[in-house]
């Protein structure tokens, strides 16, 4: 059926020539293909590296927040991403994204401006929204599934996320 020259797919190539359709051999490992295309590992790192650059350094630290605080921004800082809590990734993703124009004009005054050039790269943001979304949903989902009585065979939050 999803041949190249005959059946299903190789009759639409022959009928639209030139489509942009992606045809899947097998929908059963499209997670496994998922994880093969998306590569999360700079943006996080480059996002890891960037909190760490604001927090560890106390001097740092303090200025930023003071800047913060002289743009009359809703947030006092930026959050610490840990390994263990692997859903903190979410909202360390989340804050940096709604900070993100604080942290370029933090860094531009600090003349450092190389700390934060990837904020000012289009292709970079895209991935970062990406997965800033994809983070925050799946926190969502996950404070959703949690509590008494939650079956994963009845469980509401995952019908909504499939619809």
């Amino acid at each position: 059926m999803t041949g190249k020259k005959s059946g299903f797919l190789g009759l639409f190539n022959q009928n639209y020539p030139g489509n942009n359709v992606v045809f899947l051999h097998c929908v059963i490992h499209q997670d496994a293909l998922c994880k093969s295309a998306l590569n999360m590992k700079p943006v996080l790192d480059a996002v890891v590296k960037l909190v760490n650059t604001i927090r560890s350094r106390g001097l740092t630290h303090r200025q930023f927040r003071d800047f913060l605080q002289s743009v009359q921004s809703e947030y006092s800082g930026v959050l610490y991403y840990t390994k263990v809590r692997w859903l903190s990734a979410g909202c360390v993703f989340e804050r940096v994204w709604q900070l993100k124009d604080d942290i370029v004009s933090f860094f531009h005054e600090k003349q450092c401006s190389a700390e934060c050039e990837m904020l000012e790269d289009t292709e970079w943001l895209s991935d970062f929204a990406f997965f800033t979304d994809l983070l925050c949903h799946m926190n969502n989902l996950n404070v959703k599934m949690q509590g008494k009585n939650q079956f994963i065979d009845e469980s509401g939050p995952i019908s909504e996320l499939l619809n």
